[in-house]
């Protein structure tokens, strides 16, 4: 089985209206025959690779409390 355009199967997903055509779509476009590149994955991330980092070494931080290498508060 050929590894299916993700892109262009996720774009027709997110176009589709009926139900039944838009669950053969999803279907289809969620086998993973081969494994997947770094483009591909990021079409199915929640956000971007890299797009969120670690504050290592900071006082502040946007979520939470952040605790250094040694467990002490920052």
């Amino acid at each position: 089985m050929a590894k299916p355009n993700y892109a262009s199967l996720l774009a027709q997903i997110a176009a589709e209206t009926d139900p039944t055509a838009k669950a053969a779509l999803e279907a289809q476009c969620y086998q993973f025959p081969e494994p997947l590149t770094k483009e591909e994955e990021n079409l199915f991330n929640y956000v971007e690779e890299g797009y969120i980092e670690d504050n290592p070494g900071t006082t502040t931080a946007y979520v939470g409390v952040y605790y250094g290498e040694d467990g002490i508060i920052q």
